[in-house]
């Protein structure tokens, strides 16, 4: 656990489950074992502080300002082992070789070396090479969450896990800190992206995409990917 996580809602910190990791192992796995078992989640960890950072442009523009999430790091355990198993069975029966983003051992690098490799290939057997950028803005914030469940529950997430993934998704609460604090309200789709849980789960959609261009070759990050044909002379 890395100690520089600022406070979430509830206000402990990372250094406080650290330094008392010998006395707090137990109650918590019993609480986590707790929170899989019944598909549930403690309406405190849904709650999220939002503190925007200006990016550039007009500072009275609010698209100008990326949000920073600040959750429960008690919750961010969980997320963690929750993400962990559920990317082991992506990789194991969703994820193609094309699949760079939340992959192990790779990444944008991998990413990028790798469509180098084949378009350098291709121009040197005299091959022209088209090549197609598509990014998904806001991409993590436009995916419906029913559609998303009934996802998960097709490639094999079900049970108390996929009744988990639901109610972590549902109701989850934030406020905007900046000096005063605003009054709660929900989040709604915007959750997903602040949250590993949310990310990895959403990464499920993008093989879909990519399935109906079935002769174009593709490579996958997060929430964009690289499209190329070859073999045109």
């Amino acid at each position: 656990m890395k100690c520089d996580k600022s406070l979430g809602p509830d206000s402990i910190h990372s250094n406080l489950l650290r330094a008392e990791a010998a006395e707090v192992v137990k109650p918590l796995t019993l609480i986590f074992q707790k929170s899989i078992s019944e598909g549930k989640l403690d309406d405190d960890w849904k709650k999220a502080n939002i503190t925007p950072i200006y990016k550039k442009g007009s500072r009275n523009e609010a698209g100008n300002y990326r949000p920073v999430s600040l959750t429960s790091v008690v919750c961010k355990l969980l997320e963690s082992i929750t993400r962990d198993q559920i990317l082991g069975y992506f990789n194991r029966t969703v994820f193609t070789k094309a699949q760079h983003g939340f992959v192990q051992g790779r990444s944008c690098l991998t990413n990028l070396l790798e469509v180098l490799e084949h378009w350098t290939s291709s121009m040197d057997g005299g091959y022209g090479v088209d090549v197609i950028y598509l990014y998904y803005r806001k991409a993590f914030d436009t995916v419906p969450h029913r559609r998303l469940l009934t996802k998960l529950k097709m490639i094999g997430i079900t049970g108390e896990l996929l009744e988990w993934i639901k109610d972590f998704l549902h109701n989850r609460l934030m406020r905007v800190i900046n000096g005063d604090c605003s009054y709660w309200s929900h989040a709604g789709r915007l959750c997903m992206e602040r949250h590993s849980s949310g990310l990895c789960t959403w990464t499920t959609t993008v093989p879909d995409i990519c399935q109906r261009s079935t002769e174009l070759d593709y490579n996958l990050l997060e929430c964009s990917r690289t499209m190329q044909t070859f073999g045109l002379k």
